[in-house]
């Protein structure tokens, strides 16, 4: 619901944004995006006033949330600035729930339209950036990140509805450096942060 609820926003958003521009392509284009997040188990250490302790984070199936602006460089080529969020449930050893802000960088390479008419066309990309990563636990307490460095790979394929708008669905894989995050009462946790994401969304060209 809340997916359905985020792209149908986005959709008007960019619907009213594109009511004053050109009908003519440029090249700009605003995107917007939501899906399923799958972090990945990770091993950690939890250092205390009192000692440490070990064990693996597992999480359930999240969701991600985001948004770019985009220049086409060259009919193929485009980078664009990018914001998403990802929130998932923490599960079995350890109970609570991570989230994270990340703005990325991204280089986009487009394929050559393919298909009967030219609509599909596929792509792929990269991007770095900075990322913040909240981890609430019911364990140990809450733990936060505000300097993670982040990367991402990114595979697609985009669907040309009209000139100007496209449906897109993509997968990527998100990671950030493994750092130590500051908790409660002096303690600190080993945070790496690594997601699978499917997501579905939409591009304006204008």
């Amino acid at each position: 619901m809340r997916l359905a609820g985020y792209v149908a926003a986005t959709s008007v958003a960019l619907v009213l944004g594109a009511a004053a521009a050109s009908a003519q392509n440029g090249p700009w284009y605003l995107k917007g995006f939501g899906g399923f997040t799958f972090p990945q188990s990770d091993a950690t250490t939890v250092t205390a006033p009192v000692g440490t302790a070990g064990g693996t984070i597992d999480y359930d199936t999240g969701y991600a949330l985001g948004a770019a602006v985009g220049y086409s460089l060259t009919p193929n080529i485009s980078a664009e600035l990018e914001y998403a969020y990802r929130q998932a449930d923490l599960k079995n050893e350890v109970s609570g729930d991570t989230n994270s802000n990340a703005v990325m960088l991204n280089g986009i390479y487009r394929f050559d339209p393919m298909g009967a008419t030219g609509a599909w066309q596929p792509y792929v990309g990269a991007g770095l950036g900075w990322a913040n990563i909240d981890v609430n636990t019911e364990n140990f307490g809450s733990f936060s990140r505000n300097d993670a460095f982040a990367y991402q790979v990114i595979g697609g394929v985009s669907y040309a509805v009209t000139p100007q708008w496209d449906l897109l669905g993509e997968v990527r894989w998100f990671g950030t450096d493994n750092r130590t995050a500051d908790g409660n009462n002096g303690a600190k946790f080993d945070v790496e942060y690594n997601t699978v994401d499917v997501l579905v969304g939409a591009s304006y060209n204008f």
